[in-house]
């Protein structure tokens, strides 16, 4: 009797799981073929294309984040396929009474039994949808700003809130543009499918091997080279991907062995993949799909955003390329052999083809299309230059592959800004972000310089183990109306609140990117963790830098901005050298504490601080090589 229902269970776990993977693809091309005609023919009304999006990606989270991943316990098996159906039925609902919902007078149109019942599913299904895809910490903190929610009143001045009826309560977080269906799925609905699933098409067609060809072939012989490839291919592969955790398994499954293989020790090699993949989140084009979201929030052109973000990436990749090539130095690393490195011009022979709809896109973008039109151009390039090389044409079912591949690709954002949409309606409700910038101010008595320090930390502890755009989403809605509130650019307090939230991904105790790291290198997960902040040292230090110099967020006179941007790498410079403790040789006392002085004193905002401290910089350099060639003429005596 017991093998008879072992057998059946079986059966039936075989049955289910054709039935998912039957609906995972029919959602997943219908998803994506919606998603290409909004972007190509324009988007349907903001409440339906948002309803559509989420809630069909909510339905494709709990097929492809099930209770148990082998689909071999019948029970689980019909709860996951049960709250998919749920999430399909809510969906239909909102659809068909669409007319009905956007229709009526926020909080004062009356709200149906099933306005209620589904909305309190709505609610419970976001939150358990990103919890199987994200983790519990995004889902705690909207859970938390709920219960505030509910309590606030009854709370102690200065935490006291007004707390709404439940039935404004509901109204706002799910018939209205407001909160679940926010500006967070707005943005994700439109401009960043889009930009996932030509990330999904690059892939398929052999885009990321190209990028880890093409980076071997430009640094692979260079002192050590296996760490300088980590470092370009994450951040080629992040301007695509913009997720920490994702580019540290995409390129550090291959560059971490490599290290390791060439005299890196397990921790540092770990700590170099995950700070140059947590970069992805602040290269533009992308940028964790933040990038988006800011410039819908502050309602200024996208590629204002790109560009304001763009110095400040760039400096923090000085940073960790630089630390590598000290750490080379002292460790006498030498690069790969020219045998181990790929031809460049082979390799642009077999890939150049990709930069294409790349430069396609750059092109559409500045010409004033939308980045949804400029996504959607891109990936038809795409598709087309692809077929005309055998190693990256595309069949029908490759398509088709790609299309699903795309829509599991997006569910992570997707099921975040819905989270992250109840935090946001409960701030919009409540007016708690108000209260943040009261409270604040208390504390920091008013100085500038304190509640940077306090907004930041608060940032750091709300982005802990949240993916990018929600750790944004969050802290620009709390934090960033408080930096404006002191008198900082709009746009400094949101690149501000932006890095300070993202700080998590590779600062212990939650690291989650240097996790990933050591567990592909094998090393300690702490010392990891600590060597990756200290490589990524620079986002601690770039946001308060274009807080007080908005040159380095392309703000002001050309001239200014180049001059800011020469002060600022040869800044980081001398601070990597400091902490590393090596240049040319092994560096003393002295020259140590020259290096930090001539680096802080070139990234402070001042003439009359640049000048001195690049006599110091030139000084200390001359120092510390004089003392190598001494060296090495003794060595040859």
């Amino acid at each position: 009797m017991p093998s008879e229902m072992g057998a059946a269970t079986e059966a039936d776990s075989g049955v289910s799981l054709k039935v998912v993977k039957v609906a995972i693809g029919v959602l997943g091309v219908g998803i994506s073929c919606f998603q290409l005609y909004t972007g190509g023919f324009g988007v349907v009304e903001a409440y339906m294309q948002r309803t559509i999006h989420l809630m069909t990606l909510m339905t494709l989270a709990f097929l492809c984040f099930p209770t148990n991943r082998k689909w071999s316990s019948r029970t689980n098996a019909f709860i996951d396929i049960s709250l998919a159906a749920l999430c399909l039925i809510i969906g239909a609902y909102l659809f068909f009474d669409h007319d009905r919902i956007v229709g009526r007078e926020w909080y004062y149109g009356p709200m149906t039994t099933g306005d209620i019942v589904f909305g309190i599913m709505l609610m419970v299904l976001t939150l358990e949808s990103a919890r199987r895809v994200v983790g519990p910490a995004l889902p705690i903190i909207a859970l938390v700003f709920v219960a505030y929610c509910m309590v606030g009143a009854h709370l102690p001045y200065p935490f006291t809130i007004r707390t709404p009826p439940l039935k404004i309560f509901l109204d706002h977080m799910v018939l209205t543009p407001q909160a679940i269906f926010g500006v967070p799925v707005g943005v994700s609905a439109t401009f960043v499918f889009l930009f996932i699933l030509f990330g999904a098409f690059l892939e398929r067609t052999g885009g990321g091997k190209f990028i880890i060809d093409f980076s071997m072939a430009l640094v692979g012989r260079a002192t050590g080279g296996p760490a300088k490839v980590a470092v370009l291919a994450s951040t080629l592969f992040g301007t695509v991907s913009g997720h920490s955790v994702a580019n540290v398994y995409g390129t550090g499954t291959f560059t971490i062995p490599l290290m390791k293989k060439m005299g890196y020790k397990a921790e540092f090699a770990g700590a170099v993949e995950a700070a140059a993949s947590a970069g992805g989140q602040i290269m533009p084009p992308i940028m964790g799909a933040a990038a988006f979201i800011m410039a819908e929030i502050l309602g200024m052109p996208y590629l204002t955003i790109c560009a304001a973000a763009l110095i400040p990436a760039l400096l923090y990749y000085v940073a960790v390329f630089g630390s590598t090539h000290v750490e080379a130095l002292r460790l006498g690393l030498r690069g790969l052999s020219k045998e181990e490195v790929p031809s460049l011009i082979e390799t642009l022979k077999h890939g150049s083809h990709f930069f294409i709809p790349i430069i396609l896109m750059i092109v559409v973008l500045v010409m004033g299309y939308t980045p949804f039109r400029a996504a959607f151009i891109a990936i038809v390039a795409l598709v087309v230059v692809a077929q005309f090389r055998k190693e990256s044409r595309l069949s029908p079912r490759g398509f088709i592959e790609t299309l699903i591949q795309g829509a599991k690709n997006s569910i992570v954002i997707a099921v975040s800004c819905g989270c992250a949409g109840i935090v946001v309606g409960v701030l919009d409700i409540t007016g708690l972000g108000i209260k943040f910038v009261t409270i604040v101010t208390e504390l920091s008595m008013g100085i500038f310089p304190l509640a940077l320090i306090l907004v930041m930390v608060s940032c750091l502890v709300l982005g802990m183990g949240v993916p990018t755009a929600p750790a944004y989403i969050i802290a620009a809605m709390i934090a960033a109306p408080t930096l404006v509130k002191f008198g900082a650019n709009p746009v400094a307090a949101h690149m501000f609140v932006f890095y300070s939230a993202l700080l998590s991904a590779i600062t212990p105790p939650v690291a989650l990117a240097a996790y990933a790291g050591a567990a592909i290198s094998g090393g300690n997960v702490m010392k990891t963790g600590v060597i990756a902040s200290k490589l990524g040292f620079v986002k601690f230090l770039v946001p308060y830098m274009f807080i007080y110099n908005g040159a380095f967020l392309m703000m002001g006179a050309p001239s200014f901005i180049v001059w800011s941007l020469f002060t600022g790498i040869v800044g980081t410079i001398g601070l990597v050298v400091a902490m590393e403790g090596y240049f040319y040789a092994r560096l003393s006392t002295i020259e140590r504490a020259l290096f930090a002085l001539a680096g802080v004193g070139a990234l402070i905002p001042e003439f009359y601080s640049d000048i001195p401290s690049l006599v110091i910089f030139g000084v200390a350099t001359w120092m510390n090589r004089k003392k190598k060639l001494v060296a090495t003429t003794v060595a040859e005596v």
